[in-house]
């Protein structure tokens, strides 16, 4: 039995690997990414074991106007670095996933990013912007992107670490640190 794992540290690193080898991704700055895990014990379809949460607005503002108000998002800096996402993966659920699940959830994070990584979200459509007119057409565009991960990482210490469950996890390490932050919510500036 080992120490100690922190979840979030090898997340990143995995992250960080999925930009550096996806020439989709090649103008993420993973310094800007911040990985959290969240809680999430339901047990029925449809639970959620990845998010995506933007720090800035449409386009990448900073502020935005909403019913006379002003809003904007508390920003958050890390070794002066100002975060631009935050992406959360819930557990334990996260890790009752197969290893190519486990790889198409953080895909599916990444691909929400905006091409411009300004903050904003890659916007589908005007209607439905965060997926556009269907989720599956979504996961279409980044499936190719996950399934060449999965084979490249075969037999890599991310592989391995990917096949444990969150059972495997808790008997090979003493103690399981991660970083944990509460959902940003837009503040109000002021009111017209």
């Amino acid at each position: 039995m080992s120490d100690s794992i922190n979840l979030t540290d090898v997340f990143t690193l995995i992250i960080h690997d999925m930009i550096k080898s996806t020439e989709e991704f090649k103008s993420f700055d993973i310094n800007k990414i911040l990985v959290c895990c969240a809680s999430n014990r339901k047990d029925f379809k449809g639970a959620i074991y990845g998010k995506l949460q933007p720090l800035r607005f449409k386009d990448g503002s900073e502020i935005i106007k909403h019913n006379k108000r002003y809003y904007t998002i508390p920003r958050i800096v890390l070794n002066n670095v100002e975060i631009l996402y935050i992406i959360y993966l819930y557990i334990p659920k996260f890790f009752n996933l197969t290893v190519m699940d486990k790889i198409n959830v953080m895909f599916h994070e990444l691909y929400h990013i905006s091409p411009e990584f300004n903050g904003d979200i890659r916007r589908m459509s005007n209607f439905k912007s965060a997926h556009g007119h269907s989720k599956k057409s979504f996961e279409e565009k980044y499936i190719k992107f996950a399934s060449n991960y999965f084979n490249n990482i075969n037999g890599t210490p991310f592989n391995g670490f990917l096949q444990m469950n969150f059972e495997d996890i808790k008997k090979q390490f003493k103690v399981i640190k991660y970083r944990r932050i509460k959902k940003i919510k837009p503040q109000i500036l002021s009111s017209n």
